[in-house]
C-alpha cells in the first residue's frame, strides 16, 4: 500500500522522493502477527501494533578508551557510553568507526550491559558469548570487563567469522578468544564460564521495521522452529555455565514461545534458580512474565527495534579465577616493537607468533584447542622474518598501543588509506609507520622513500570511494 504524507510525517516504513513529493510505504505486518498481537495484548494492541510505523532510529555504544571526544547524541537510560543519534551519517567515511572508536548497536541490545554489569561477577570473569557474529555484544562486554578476565566469541556458522574477527580486532583487547564451533562443542566444557549469553537465532520480530526480508519469511512455523532450536542451543550450554554463573538469553523477538518459555524451560534444570533483578519504570521497559528477571524492549523505545533479555542462574558459588592475570614470560626484547607499545605491556611467545595476551586467557585457549577450532586470540603482534620486522594490523588497533608513536594523516589522506592507498605523510620515517586520525591509531604504511605500501586489511578497505567532498564525523 503507498500512502501519501508531508515530509515532516512521521509515520513511514520506507520514504521515496519523486518530484519534492515524499511517498511512503506502511510497513505490511504479518496477519498472523497481528492476530497474536491482538490476542496477547487486547488493551494495547493499538499502541503495540502503531509502534512498528514509527521512524527507526540509530544509536552507537563507544569505545571508553578509544573515543577521544565529548560523547556526541542523546545518552540512552541503560548504558552511560551508549547514543543515540539524530540521524543516521555516512558512518563508512569517518575513521573512528574503522578504528572501532564506536560500534553502531541497536539501542535495545545494549541493555545486555546493563545487566551484565549489575551481576555479581568474580573479579576477572571468564564469559561466553555464544552466538557471537557481528559482534556487537562481543564488543559490548569486552569494554565492560576492560582487559579483565576472558571473553571468548564463539561463531558457529564459518561465513560469518570475517565480521566477528574483524570488530573483535578493532576492539583491541588482549583477553579476546575467537572461536568457530557448534554449541554443542561446549557441552564438554564443564563449569569454565561464570557468564553464557546466548543471543539466540529468532524469528526476528523485532526486526520488523527495517527488514522486508523480515516481514515476508515469517510465519507462525518459523516461530516453532526457532524456539525448538533455542531449546536445543539452552541445553547444549547449560553444562559449561560455573556453578553461581549466569546465563543470559537474548533474542530481537517479541513472542513468549521464543522468549519466557525457553527460560521457563531452563528454570526446571535441576540446579538453574530464577534470578531477582530491577530496573527502572522510566526506562519503558516491559517485564516480561517468566519467573526470572526478564524485559522486553518493544520497538520503538529509546529508538530501538525490539528485544528480549533474560536471566538465570546456576545454583552454588561462583568459582573466581585464581590465576595470574599478567603473562608469565618475560617481554621479547624487539626494540622496533617495544617503543609502540605502552610500557608495562608485556610481547610473548604464543601458538608459534608473537601476541599480547594474558596468561588466563593463554589458559583458556589451551584448554577450548582440545575439541574446538581456536581462530584467536589475543592480539597478534606481527611476524619476524630473520632480522625484519612487520607488524600485524591487529598491533595499531590495540588498547596497548602507544599513541605516542605514530604519524599524523589528515581526513582526505585518512580515506585514501582506508581505501588501500600508498599515502605519503607529511613527516613519514623510512620504514613502518604506524597511521593516526585525530589520535586514534588505524594502522601501517611502509616508508620505502618515494612510495608506501599499504597494510590496511583488503577485506576492511572501503569499496566505494567518496565522489565529492568528504562529510564531517558525526563526533564533529
Amino acid at each position: 500500500k503507498i500512502m501519501l504524507f508531508y515530509k515532516d510525517s512521521q509515520r513511514f516504513g520506507h520514504r521515496v522522493a519523486f518530484r519534492g513529493i515524499y511517498f511512503f510505504c506502511k510497513v505490511e505486518l504479518p496477519a498472523a502477527f497481528l492476530d497474536r498481537l491482538q490476542r496477547d495484548y487486547p488493551a494495547e494492541y493499538g499502541q503495540r501494533r502503531e509502534a512498528f510505523y514509527a521512524a527507526t532510529g540509530v544509536s552507537v555504544n563507544v569505545h571508553p578508551r578509544k573515543f577521544l571526544r565529548l560523547y556526541p547524541g542523546r545518552m540512552l537510560a541503560w548504558n552511560p557510553i551508549g547514543f543515540l543519534l539524530d540521524e543516521r551519517p555516512s558512518f563508512i567515511y569517518d575513521p573512528w568507526f574503522h578504528g572501532g572508536a564506536y560500534y553502531v548497536q541497536e539501542s535495545g541490545s545494549q541493555l545486555v550491559g546493563k545487566v551484565f554489569s549489575m551481576l555479581q561477577l568474580p573479579e576477572h570473569p571468564v564469559v561466553l558469548d555464544l552466538c557471537a557474529a557481528p559482534g556487537g555484544k562481543s564488543v559490548h562486554l569486552a569494554n565492560l570487563i576492560s582487559g579483565n578476565g576472558v571473553l571468548v566469541s564463539n561463531e558457529p556458522i564459518k561465513g560469518r567469522l570475517g565480521v566477528l574477527q574483524e570488530n573483535i580486532v578493532k576492539s583491541g583487547w588482549q583477553n579476546s578468544i575467537i572461536t568457530q564451533a557448534d554449541p554443542s562443542a561446549f557441552h564438554v566444557h564443564r563449569n569454565l564460564f561464570d557468564v553464557i549469553l546466548v543471543d539466540a537465532p529468532c524469528s526476528g520480530e523485532g526486526m520488523f521495521r527495517k527488514s522486508e526480508e523480515a516481514r515476508v519469511q515469517w510465519t507462525p512455523d518459523l516461530v516453532r522452529f526457532c524456539a525448538a532450536r533455542q531449546s536445543r542451543l539452552l541445553e547444549e550450554v547449560w553444562p559449561a555455565l560455573k556453578p553461581g554463573g549466569f546465563l543470559m538469553y537474548s533474542t530481537c523477538t517479541l513472542n513468549a514461545l521464543e522468549n519466557e518459555a525457553q527460560l521457563e524451560q531452563l528454570l526446571r534444570e535441576p540446579d538453574a534458580r530464577s534470578v531477582s533483578l530491577s530496573l527502572p519504570e522510566a526506562w519503558g521497559l516491559n517485564p516480561g512474565t517468566s519467573n526470572t528477571a526478564c524485559w522486553y524492549n518493544w520497538p520503538g523505545n529509546g529508538g530501538g527495534e525490539g528485544f528480549f533479555l533474560g536471566v538465570v542462574q546456576k545454583e552454588g558459588q561462583t568459582g573466581g579465577e585464581k590465576s595470574n592475570h599478567g603473562t608469565t614470560n618475560k617481554r621479547l626484547q624487539l626494540p622496533q616493537v617495544n617503543e609502540w607499545l605502552l610500557p608495562e605491556t608485556e610481547v610473548i611467545d604464543f601458538d608459534d607468533g608473537m601476541y599480547i595476551i594474558t596468561e588466563s586467557t593463554r589458559h583458556i585457549s589451551s584448554l577450548l584447542k582440545r575439541n574446538i577450532r581456536v581462530v584467536q586470540s589475543g592480539t597478534a603482534v606481527g611476524v619476524l622474518h630473520g632480522q625484519k620486522f612487520k607488524p600485524d594490523p591487529a598491533l595499531a588497533l590495540s588498547v596497548a598501543f602507544n599513541v605516542a608513536a605514530v604519524t599524523a594523516l589528515n581526513l582526505n589522506d585518512t580515506i585514501a588509506f582506508l581505501c588501500g592507498d600508498g599515502v605519503l605523510p607529511a613527516q613519514p620515517r623510512e620504514g613502518w609507520n604506524a597511521v593516526a586520525y585525530e589520535g586514534l591509531p588505524l594502522g601501517w604504511i611502509n616508508f620505502l622513500g618515494k612510495r608506501s605500501n599499504n597494510l590496511w586489511p583488503q577485506s576492511w578497505r572501503i569499496r566505494n570511494r567518496p565522489a565529492s567532498s568528504l562529510p564531517n564525523p558525526f563526533w564533529f
